[in-house]
């Protein structure tokens, strides 16, 4: 098998911006710790109650959704149910399938948390120009989609 290697122009820019990700994500440090402090809860346990604020979900499609494999949902529901966040319910009409949903402690929690309001990330953001959030906002969720698209076939063959 023959690796073959990227122009070093190309290489130089993969850094580059492997590395702005990497100061980027030391900025999610003090946001985690103040949502700990505050409601004991991760950032991914918040991305799946935030998820499932838009409807039901099963635990396979809450996985997909979050970008993690299901035994790893499967986990967050757990822990999630056991503080009273969520509750899972079998679909009446077909008893095998599970759906997650978002319990009123749940909705609650998220109408309390403010994160990132205050922050200097918050600050950060609203200081750039319309242009810049929009393209921040485009590469940020293309980097998620191709990430996590790769995962997923990674998954699937595995």
């Amino acid at each position: 098998m023959t690796i073959t290697l990227a122009p070093p122009a190309l290489q130089t820019e993969i850094k580059d911006a492997l590395l702005a990700y990497l100061d980027a994500l030391t900025l999610a440090e003090p946001i985690q710790a103040r949502l700990w402090q505050q409601a004991e809860i991760t950032l991914t346990q918040l991305s799946l109650l935030r998820e499932l604020r838009q409807g039901p979900k099963t635990a396979g499609r809450l996985a997909d959704a979050l970008g993690i494999s299901a035994t790893s949902a499967t986990r967050l529901v757990d822990r999630l149910e056991r503080r009273g966040l969520v509750d899972r319910r079998r679909d009446t009409d077909d008893r095998r399938c599970v759906e997650i949903h978002l319990a009123p402690a749940g909705e609650r929690l998220l109408g309390e948390i403010r994160v990132l309001r205050g922050t200097d990330l918050h600050a950060a953001v609203g200081s750039m120009t319309s242009a810049e959030r929009r393209r921040l906002t485009a590469g940020l969720r293309r980097l998620v989609d191709l990430v996590r698209a790769r995962s997923f076939s990674v998954e699937r063959a595995g």
